[in-house]
C-alpha cells in the first residue's frame, strides 16, 4: 500500500493501523489521517475503523482527503455519532460534479455544512445539481469564509 496510490481492496471506511486512520478517498487514492494518541477507533475485529469524532458533529467540517484545512476542500468530515467515528465524503463523487466541494450554507435560522456541486449548486434527492438559493440571483459564496448565502 503506498499513500496516494491505488486503492487495492481499501474502502472509503477503512482501518486503524495504531494513531492513524487509512482509507480511500475516490479522488487522492489511499490517504492517511494521523487521529492523535489513542483518538484511531476500531469498530471490527478485522481492524475496521476511524478517528474518533472529537470535536466535530453530524453538521461536519471542510477539509483535504488528510483533513487538513485547505483553502478550497474536497472533502466533507462527518460524524457517525452512534460509533463515534468520522466519515469521510469526497464531494466530487457525492455530487457528480468535477467542480464538487465542501462549504456552508449559512440562513438566518443557522448553517449547514456539505458537498456542494459548484458555487451556488447543490445536489437534489434525485442527485441532480440545482441551485442553492429559490432565486439564482440571490446566491452569493464568499470564498474568505468558504460559506454562501442567499440575499443577505
Amino acid at each position: 500500500m503506498r499513500i496516494g496510490g491505488s486503492c487495492q481492496g481499501i474502502n472509503q471506511y477503512g482501518y486503524c493501523t495504531g494513531d492513524t486512520w487509512v482509507r480511500c478517498d475516490s479522488q487522492e487514492g489511499v490517504v492517511a489521517l494521523n487521529c492523535g494518541p489513542g483518538q484511531c477507533r476500531r469498530i471490527a475485529a478485522d481492524g475496521s475503523g476511524a478517528c474518533r469524532c472529537g470535536s466535530i458533529d453530524a453538521n461536519g467540517v471542510c477539509g483535504s482527503a488528510t483533513g487538513a484545512s485547505v483553502a478550497n476542500p474536497r472533502v466533507h468530515f462527518t460524524c457517525a455519532t452512534s460509533a463515534d467515528v468520522l466519515i469521510a465524503s469526497n464531494c466530487a463523487t457525492e455530487t457528480n460534479s468535477s467542480a464538487g466541494f465542501c462549504s456552508t450554507f449559512v440562513t438566518a435560522f443557522g448553517h449547514q455544512t456539505s458537498c456542494f456541486c459548484n458555487t451556488c449548486s447543490v445536489p437534489n434527492a434525485a442527485g441532480q445539481c440545482r441551485s442553492l438559493c429559490s432565486n439564482p440571483s440571490d446566491c452569493r459564496y464568499f470564498a474568505t469564509g468558504n460559506f454562501h448565502t442567499c440575499g443577505f
